[in-house]
C-alpha cells in the first residue's frame, strides 16, 4: 500500500472544502491541491490527524473519504478534519455503498417519484419542476422529495444529468435552501462517471411510458 505524507493530505483536504465552498475553485483545475505552506500546516493544532489519516489510507482512498465528507455533510463549509479522522470513515463506507449499488438505489428511488405520480401528488411535469415560472415557484415535487429524504442525493443528481431541469430551477426557484442545493450538486458532477444513457431509459421506462407523460 502507498501511502501519502500528511501535508498532501492537508492541501487535498483544503482543495476539496475549497471546491464545495468556493464558486471559483476546481479541484480538478487545481490539481487536487492548494499552495499551502508546509510550515503553516505543522503549526496547525490538528496537524496530527492529518498524519494519522496520512498512515491509514493510500492518496486515492483519501480522495474518496474527503469526498464522501464533504457529500454527505448537510453544510460543507462545517467539515472539519477532525470529524472526517472520527467519523469519515463511515461516511466513506454509505458513500461507497450507494456508488457500488447505484442502479439499484436509482431504481428505488424512481419507484418512489412513480408512486407519487401514481397517487395524484404530482405530475412529471411538476416533478421535475416544469412548470415553473415567474409566476409559478412553488419548490418542484423532486425537491421536496430530496428535502424529505424520500430520495437519495444522488439519485436527484442523476434525474439532472438524464433530464436537464436544474439551470431551469435556478433561474425561478428564488430560495436559499434550493442555492445550496444546487451549488453541491453542481460541485459532486465532476467526481462521478454516471451512465445517463442507462438512467435516462429508466426514467423513460418507468415513469414516462406508463403515464403517457
Amino acid at each position: 500500500m502507498n501511502h501519502i505524507h500528511g501535508f498532501d493530505v492537508y492541501r487535498n483536504y483544503l482543495a476539496m472544502k475549497l471546491h464545495f465552498t468556493n464558486q471559483n475553485f476546481d479541484y480538478f483545475q487545481a490539481g487536487g491541491k492548494t499552495n499551502a505552506k508546509e510550515e503553516t500546516y505543522r503549526q496547525r493544532n490538528d496537524f496530527w490527524f492529518f498524519e494519522t489519516l496520512a498512515k491509514k489510507y493510500t492518496a486515492q482512498e483519501i480522495q474518496e473519504l474527503l469526498l464522501a465528507s464533504f457529500v454527505l455533510s448537510e453544510e460543507t463549509s462545517k467539515v472539519w478534519i477532525g470529524d472526517i479522522k472520527s467519523d469519515g470513515n463511515n461516511r466513506y463506507l454509505v458513500w461507497k455503498k450507494q456508488m457500488e449499488a447505484i442502479t439499484h438505489h436509482f431504481s428505488e428511488d424512481l419507484d418512489t417519484m412513480v408512486r407519487c405520480v401514481e397517487q395524484g401528488e404530482y405530475t412529471f411535469a411538476t416533478l421535475f419542476g416544469a412548470t415553473l415560472s415567474e409566476s409559478e415557484r412553488r419548490s418542484p415535487g423532486a425537491l421536496r422529495l430530496l428535502c424529505k429524504g424520500r430520495i437519495l442525493q444522488i439519485s436527484f443528481l442523476i434525474c439532472d444529468q438524464a433530464i436537464g431541469f436544474i439551470p431551469h430551477w435556478d433561474k425561478y426557484l428564488i430560495d436559499p435552501l434550493w442555492e445550496s442545493i444546487s451549488f453541491k450538486i453542481k460541485k459532486m458532477k465532476p467526481f462521478l462517471s454516471i451512465e445517463v444513457d442507462k438512467f435516462r431509459k429508466l426514467i423513460y421506462n418507468k415513469l414516462i411510458v406508463p403515464h403517457g407523460q
